[in-house]
């Protein structure tokens, strides 16, 4: 009797050995080779993308060469001076941000169904300092915890760290002057190293320098943060000057650095802030690094055994965000 040729997955062509196939692949990739796809198709900059993925450029090119094989398609174009996504890159660039984003509601989901918990974070921080990448982080968080409830206290971060051991705020954020303490029980990590800039008209004649010194603000008119804002950074750029001859002419001191923005844009004086304050710089105003002031590194604070999947989440957003503001601070510098 003549055997009959079925369709099964030994069949090239039957929908259970694509099945085969397309399960094969799956198994092969891993979620750390997709978020590493996802950071360099949004950079397209290989150093870049590696500075943000926290991992080297070579680990980096390694793990998408792999994601390239596995699913047998080309997602770059790559030469010496530029990366492209192909048509393929593009489709799985859409389709991954898809995913993710599905990802992230059905963790959320998850864990209101197994907590049933009110989500809420307790931020230190100073409300001068504008940090430019707790925004986006916390918006980032909420697309996670739409019900996220954010209350902000405002303190430095000496006052942060009390306030962690009183467990009055879950996480701060902050420039420590005086040395950390060594307790076991703090987690400290620097997320953002910043130079000091000085704000200025751009027909000031310091504007024509690349770089200023202390010793170029003696005799200017300076507007600089209250004291109460940080009291020892204010007193080390003081005890600085006084160092180099002269006292600061401080013609204003203010708690809100838009303030102090608009009146150097109105002629006032001249504003001393770290960079990120100036991260938005408005129309005919410029910045220079003041290159003999210590650079500020800001830190963010937690207890050690806080383990906390909602702090947790923050923290690591708060430090991607941050990594991406270095980077693009570090070009502009």
């Amino acid at each position: 009797m003549q055997s009959t040729r079925s369709s099964d997955s030994r069949h090239p062509g039957s929908p259970s050995a694509q099945y085969g196939t397309d399960e094969a692949t799956m198994r092969g990739i891993e979620l750390r080779q997709l978020r590493y796809f996802s950071i360099l198709a949004k950079e397209l900059h290989f150093r870049k993308a590696a500075d943000l993925a926290f991992v080297t450029q070579p680990a980096l090119s390694q793990q998408i060469n792999k994601l390239e094989k596995t699913i047998g398609v080309a997602l770059f174009t790559r030469d010496r001076r530029k990366v492209e996504l192909t048509p393929a890159g593009m489709m799985l660039r859409d389709e991954v941000e898809k995913m993710f984003d599905q990802l992230q509601t059905a963790i959320r989901k998850t864990r209101e169904t197994g907590n049933e918990r009110e989500y809420r974070l307790s931020i230190g921080l100073i409300e001068y300092t504008n940090l430019p990448f707790v925004p986006p982080a916390l918006m980032r968080l909420q697309e996670v915890y739409p019900a996220l409830k954010v209350q902000r206290h405002e303190m430095n971060a000496s006052m942060q760290i009390e306030a962690l051991f009183k467990r009055v705020i879950d996480i701060g954020i902050g420039v420590p002057w005086a040395p950390l303490p060594s307790d076991i029980s703090l987690r400290t990590e620097p997320v953002l190293t910043a130079p000091w800039m000085l704000l200025m008209r751009e027909n000031h004649r310091l504007a024509s320098l690349k770089e200023v010194r202390i010793d170029d603000l003696a005799g200017e008119r300076l507007i600089m943060f209250e004291r109460s804002v940080n009291s020892m950074l204010y007193d080390d750029v003081m005890a600085r000057c006084r160092k180099a001859g002269f006292t600061p002419n401080y013609v204003y001191e203010t708690l809100q650095s838009q303030v102090g923005i608009s009146m150097v844009n109105q002629g006032l004086g001249l504003m001393l802030g770290a960079a990120y304050v100036f991260s938005i710089v408005p129309p005919g105003l410029t910045c220079r690094p003041i290159i003999d002031l210590d650079p500020l590194n800001v830190h963010i604070f937690t207890r050690a055994d806080d383990a906390d999947p909602l702090l947790m989440e923050f923290m690591e957003l708060i430090t991607e965000e941050a990594r991406r503001m270095q980077i693009a601070q570090d070009a502009s510098y």
